[in-house]
C-alpha cells in the first residue's frame, strides 16, 4: 500500500506540471489576438508532445522497469518496537 501511494504521488507531482502548462496556454494563448488557426495549432502542439512523452518517454521508462516509486536504496527499513 505505501509503495502504490508513493507511485500515486509521483503521478499527482507530474499532472500539477500538465496543469501549469495548460493553464498557460489557457490563460495566454486563448483570448490573445492571435489567428484562430495559430491558437488550434499551439493547443495541437501541445497535445501532441504531451502524448509524445507519454507514449515514447513513458514506455521505454516501463521497458526498464521504472514505476514511479522512490529507489529502495532511498527507503529506511522501519519496524515498529515496544518501548
Amino acid at each position: 500500500m505505501a509503495r502504490e501511494g508513493r507511485t500515486a504521488g509521483t503521478v499527482a507531482l507530474g499532472l500539477v506540471v500538465v496543469l501549469f502548462i495548460s493553464g498557460i496556454i489557457e490563460a495566454f494563448v486563448t483570448p490573445s489576438g492571435l489567428p484562430t488557426e495559430a491558437r488550434v495549432g499551439i493547443g495541437v502542439v501541445a497535445e501532441l508532445a504531451f502524448f509524445a512523452y507519454v507514449f515514447v518517454v513513458g514506455r521505454s521508462a516501463v521497458a526498464r522497469g521504472h514505476t514511479g516509486d522512490i529507489d529502495a536504496a532511498l527507503l529506511e527499513d522501519r519496524v515498529a518496537t515496544q518501548a
